[in-house]
């Protein structure tokens, strides 16, 4: 561990940015805002300058069209007097006929100027003024129509003097009429136009206001911001010395942190080592599987029992099936896919393929983490190595299951294949024999050469009935020295007959016992499904009853129990009965020993 260098050698930088960092972000933002203000100031100025310009644009286009229209109708009415008077003093027909035309044309050009003049007038004064306007116009207008026509009907002297005692008057009336419109729209102008600069002074006012209370705000801001500075610069000055005396201690520290942490970084690496090896010694490897990222991590030790490298190898699910045994791989993904739907524990034993070609028996289990809604998220789990448990149960229930003198199937596992033959036979349609087989003078030898000699005897005998039937046939011991055949696919009598006679045949042959050759008989009672019975246990008592049959005919013989003497086998009386409902007791001269 190492302490840092002290302030001198460049943590004060370091410490006055820390200091300065909570006071930036407010000055920035009270620059920002004041910067804003003088900006919206600017803005708000210019808008008023360029909206003062329009006004004032618009009100001289407004009075100069109320100018031009007032102009217009006090041309046109001169216009058309001129054109009466030039009416009345031509003497050509054809000039009359053109200044007639051309004083009608004035008077609709009179017309629509006076209704434009009417359209702009803004105040009640002007609406008033062009009333009257209207007025006199409409007096006059049929004074000069009038002198028109009788001008043109051939009274031009009459016409000359009406016009200037009748027409000329009202000319002079409406003309001063015009004149006060004229002046009108002078005083409008005049009026909006003061009304104007009060409003552009008012708005000078404001800017200027606002201009003082931006600058002020300036000089405000500035004297915060040299007040902070300084408050910060003797708070660093404080904190720096607080530092140095800080470091001091550390660096006193210093040796003994570093001694502390090496002692249990030492401790760690010693309790991580012993932990692997503890994995190492139990077989088991931890993994963990991502399910939503896809990801998979493995232990060193699950690594090992793949036979994997995991220098060159890569973790992963399709990795791990690879590994599967391939006659187990659809049943690990059907009990995966199981346990991801529904479980919260995941188990499951199998068999996987080493690289070197070797093979383990591992158990997997994983405890599965879900969301919110149910769906798997990561499973956490575990591998671990049960070869030598799947080898211990096997031998367990092989020792559980056949006989330990002469390795043949016992009691159990007999009833085990009896029960799982019919259930074939039935199926198939095809039959089964069931052949109950007893030593004939084994108790003799038993007695007189020892136990020894005896168990020899049996296994010799055991040896003869395997390689006297067929590999897919069942020889069990199920007694001292009784004996049980299950010949499957075996329906015809002749058949189980003839197997018997030459189990028969070779049991002539003498057996070395101690250098001594020594004989032993065959008595075999055979009862034939489903002839002689539909179920295992009438079976069995059938064939012991026909074995039994046998032994009464001088033994060394096959007996079918459909060619017992019925009578003769009942009159025999109950023998003891076995799991198997075998005898386990012999004729009179015979001894069963209880098997291994």
């Amino acid at each position: 561990m190492r302490v840092k260098g002290t302030a001198a050698e460049g943590d004060i930088p370091s410490a006055v940015a820390g200091r300065l960092a909570p006071s930036v972000p407010g000055l920035t933002s009270a620059f920002v805002a004041v910067l804003l203000l003088v900006v919206a100031v600017a803005l708000a100025s210019w808008l008023r300058v360029q909206q003062l310009q329009k006004d004032v644009q618009a009100l001289t286009e407004q009075y100069v069209q109320k100018v031009d229209r007032v102009h217009r109708m006090r041309s046109l009415v001169r216009e058309r007097m001129l054109r009466v008077a030039l009416v009345i003093s031509a003497e050509d027909p054809t000039l009359q006929d053109r200044y007639q035309r051309e004083f009608r044309e004035l008077a609709e050009r009179f017309i629509e100027a006076r209704e434009d003049a009417e359209l702009l007038a803004q105040t009640p004064r002007d609406v008033a003024l062009l009333a009257e306007l209207r007025e006199l116009t409409a007096t006059g207008a049929p004074i000069l129509s009038e002198l028109v026509d009788v001008a043109l009907a051939g009274g031009r002297n009459d016409a000359l003097a009406r016009l200037y005692a009748e027409a000329m008057p009202v000319q002079e009336d409406v003309l001063a009429q015009m004149e006060s419109v004229l002046a009108a729209f002078e005083r409008d102008n005049a009026e909006a136009v003061e009304a104007m600069a009060r409003r552009h002074e008012r708005a000078q006012q404001v800017m200027l206001v606002a201009t003082a209370l931006t600058l002020m705000i300036i000089i405000y801001m500035g004297m915060r911001v040299r007040a902070r500075i300084r408050r910060d610069h003797t708070a660093l000055r404080r904190e720096l010395a607080e530092r140095q005396q800080v470091e001091a201690r550390l660096r006193e520290t210093q040796s003994g942190l570093e001694e502390a942490v090496a002692r249990r970084t030492a401790a760690l690496q010693e309790t991580t080592e012993r932990l692997e090896e503890a994995q190492r010694i139990a077989g088991a490897g931890y993994w963990d599987w991502d399910i939503r990222g896809q990801r998979m991590n493995w232990s060193r030790h699950v690594f090992d029992l793949f036979g994997l490298d995991p220098q060159t190898d890569a973790a992963g699910f399709e990795a791990y099936m690879r590994a599967v045994h391939p006659d187990d791989r659809t049943r690990v993904r059907r009990a995966t896919n199981a346990a991801l739907e529904h479980e919260h524990f995941y188990r499951v034993d199998h068999r996987v393929v080493r690289q070197d070609g070797g093979m383990r028996h591992v158990r997997v289990e994983g405890e599965i983490d879900r969301d919110g809604d149910g769906r798997p998220v990561q499973v956490l789990g575990m591998v671990r190595d049960i070869t030598r448990d799947k080898a211990s149960e096997e031998r367990l229930w092989h020792q559980a299951h056949h006989d330990s003198l002469t390795g043949l199937p016992n009691r159990s596992l007999l009833q085990e294949h009896l029960q799982q033959a019919l259930r074939r036979a039935q199926r198939a349609g095809t039959g089964l024999a069931l052949v109950v087989c007893d030593l004939d003078g084994f108790k003799p030898i038993n007695d007189r050469l020892g136990h020894d000699a005896g168990d020899l005897m049996l296994v010799t005998v055991a040896r003869r009935l395997r390689e006297g039937v067929r590999d897919s046939d069942v020889v069990a011991r199920v007694g001292g020295d009784e004996f049980v055949l299950l010949l499957e696919t075996v329906r015809d009598p002749d058949a189980v007959t003839g197997v018997g006679l030459k189990l028969i045949e070779r049991f002539a042959e003498p057996v070395e016992v101690n250098r001594e050759a020594l004989n032993v008989g065959l008595s075999m009672g055979a009862a034939i499904w489903p002839e002689d019975g539909a179920d295992a246990d009438t079976l069995l008592q059938h064939a012991d009853r026909a074995m039994y049959a046998a032994k009464a005919e001088g033994g060394s013989r096959i007996v079918l129990f459909r060619d017992c003497d019925a009578d003769a086998a009942a009159g025999a009386g109950p023998r003891p009965r076995g799991a198997l409902g075998c005898g386990l007791a012999g004729d009179p001269g015979s001894e069963r020993r209880p098997p291994g």
